[in-house]
């Protein structure tokens, strides 16, 4: 008998299974990374990026403005400024929506106004 083709398949199962991405199993974290991706940010580890997301909520929990939170997320990332402004945004709505709609002033610096002609 030759085992060989059967041990090459059992193989290639194991390592497809193995290479497969981990599955979220919290639908806000799925939810959080979804979000990010349709936007064009790619997250390389997304247990740093939800943890980043988590400590923007704490940033706002201990009333830090929304430009200082925005500028954190800037200095540890490679995100610009106009991601990290998505980033902070998307990272309220997924996991402190009680600071939905409670940015202040200083966050107006990441939405600049229409094209000049």
């Amino acid at each position: 008998m030759n085992f060989r083709p059967a041990v090459c398949a059992a193989l290639l199962c194991a390592g497809a299974l193995s290479s497969a991405p981990p599955v979220s199993a919290d639908p806000t974290d799925d939810s959080f990374l979804g979000a990010l991706a349709d936007y064009g940010i790619n997250i390389n580890n997304p247990a740093t990026a939800i943890s980043m997301a988590r400590a923007v909520c704490a940033g706002f929990d201990n009333n830090q403005n929304s430009n200082v939170v925005a500028m954190k997320v800037m200095k540890d990332t490679t995100l610009s400024a106009k991601q990290a402004g998505y980033f902070v945004g998307v990272s309220i709505s997924a996991y402190c929506p009680q600071y939905k709609g409670k940015t202040d002033d200083s966050f107006d610096w990441l939405n600049p106004g229409p094209p000049l002609q």
